[in-house]
């Protein structure tokens, strides 16, 4: 699970782009952190990027699909 110290550099936010499911080898809209839905590892992916097609067995667990967690954007201005 992602994890952060402080807070105030945080913002909640509603947008569909937490809504979008990815699967290996897709290109992702936006540079974040995305989480596997079937199993919880979490990786860091670049936006345009495609998500990596390696990923462990999941057999058991059931499709690899991943989804946004933590959206990284520039700062304004820069």
């Amino acid at each position: 699970m992602a994890q952060y110290k402080y807070s105030d550099r945080l913002v909640q936010a509603n947008s569909w782009a937490f809504d979008q499911d990815y699967k290996p080898g897709q290109s992702v809209t936006n540079a974040g952190i995305y989480r596997c839905r079937a199993c919880g590892d979490e990786i860091v992916v670049d936006k345009g990027a495609a998500i990596p097609k390696s990923h462990h067995d999941h057999s058991l667990l059931g499709p690899v699909v991943w989804q946004l967690l933590i959206f990284a954007q520039k700062h304004p201005g820069r």
